[in-house]
């Protein structure tokens, strides 16, 4: 057999490494999935749960698995997919190792919105948080790049993180205003802020998976963008790349 060329051999070995990479963090995920389901106030033995997902069993322990932990280890799931995406999208698109929603101003922005819809219009439930939520977030992320775009050079990704620190901290001057004058406010969006898995039902993860989906459809038809982006704005722009 003919031996590959040399210079194909260090791009074989990135992509073994890549995938025992993968293979590994997905092993990992299968091992905290399984003891999400059996552990808890009442352990149950990883037989027990098997046989409640796939063979319909029934009693106490079987019910809890179904109906109390699936829910939540799914929603999980989701929501740490749905953070390393959003993670790995602002990273590829500034270019900046650690760029995130929250670095950029995004997540604030979507507090925000929040907080105008508990303080003021009256919302109170997740499917009303969501489109306040989204309309924040897309708000303060087009200011982030107004800022950062003007001036010579465009939206350079250090006038990127600098700008969505600047929008930042004024989001939260703005959070911070509302929250003071309505404690009910307050108790609602700090529990909305942190978050929880206790107690979430299938209904959730119903509401959660489309958004979720659509999110990761939409980064993975952009990927080809931002893989041109890696290698440079001029670059990119030279491969077509808006």
């Amino acid at each position: 057999a003919k031996a590959p060329p040399p210079a194909s051999r260090p791009r074989r070995a990135s992509a073994v490494h890549r995938a025992a990479w993968t293979v590994a963090a997905l092993v990992a995920l299968l091992v905290a999935v399984v003891l999400s389901l059996a552990v808890g106030a009442r352990t149950v033995a990883p037989g027990t749960v098997v046989e409640a997902l796939f063979q319909g069993a029934t009693g106490p322990d079987a019910e809890v698995v179904r109906e109390m932990r699936l829910p939540r280890t799914l929603i999980g799931v989701m929501v740490g997919a749905a953070l390393a995406v959003a993670g790995t999208a602002l990273q590829g698109i500034t270019r900046n190792p650690i760029a995130d929603p929250g670095i950029l101003g995004i997540s604030q922005g979507a507090s925000v919105g929040v907080v105008l819809a508990i303080a003021f219009a009256g919302v109170h439930t997740l499917a009303g948080y969501v489109w306040f939520a989204f309309a924040g977030a897309g708000l303060a992320a087009v200011a982030v790049y107004a800022v950062a775009a003007g001036g010579r050079g465009g939206a350079t990704p250090v006038k990127l993180a600098l700008s969505g620190a600047a929008v930042n901290a004024l989001l939260v001057s703005v959070t911070t205003a509302v929250l003071t004058t309505s404690s009910s406010a307050l108790d609602e969006f700090r529990f909305w802020n942190v978050g929880a898995l206790q107690g979430r039902d299938a209904e959730v993860a119903v509401q959660v998976w489309p958004f979720l989906l659509v999110g990761l459809a939409l980064v993975a038809s952009s990927a080809r963008g931002l893989d041109a982006l890696a290698l440079g704005e001029d670059v990119a722009k030279g491969l077509g790349q808006r």
